[in-house]
C-alpha cells in the first residue's frame, strides 16, 4: 500500500546539542514542499548535522530524502544556521519537483 504526502511522517535527525525546535521547523518545511507533488510519498527523511569546527564556512548541513513512489530524491543544503540550512534545503527539494514535474 502506498501512503501519500498528507500522511507521511517526516523523520527527523537532528544532531545533539542543536536547539530542539529546529525538528519542528525542518518537519514543517519539507512538509510543505512534498504537498506540492501528487505522487505516493513512501517515505521522507531529513538530517541535520553541524561540524566542529568553528571556524568553519557554513558549518551546517540539512540533507533530505525523499521517496516519490519509488523515485528518491536527494538535497543537501549548507549554511551557517540550522534554520537558515532548512530553508535552503526546502528551496533545492521545491527545484528538483519542479524540475521532475516538468520533464513528466
Amino acid at each position: 500500500m502506498s501512503r501519500t504526502h498528507p500522511e507521511v511522517d517526516v523523520r527527523v535527525q537532528v544532531q545533539p546539542g542543536m536547539e530542539p525546535r529546529i525538528a519542528g521547523y525542518a518537519r514543517e518545511k519539507v512538509t510543505a514542499a512534498i504537498g506540492h507533488t501528487g505522487t505516493p510519498v513512501l517515505y521522507a527523511r531529513v538530517r541535520l548535522d553541524r561540524i566542529g569546527n568553528p571556524a568553519a564556512s557554513r558549518p551546517v548541513t540539512a540533507r533530505a530524502e525523499i521517496d516519490l513512489n519509488g523515485h528518491v530524491l536527494h538535497a543537501e543544503a549548507h549554511a551557517d544556521t540550522p534554520y537558515e540550512a532548512v530553508d535552503l534545503l526546502q528551496d533545492r527539494l521545491l527545484s528538483q519537483l519542479e524540475r521532475r514535474t516538468t520533464v513528466r
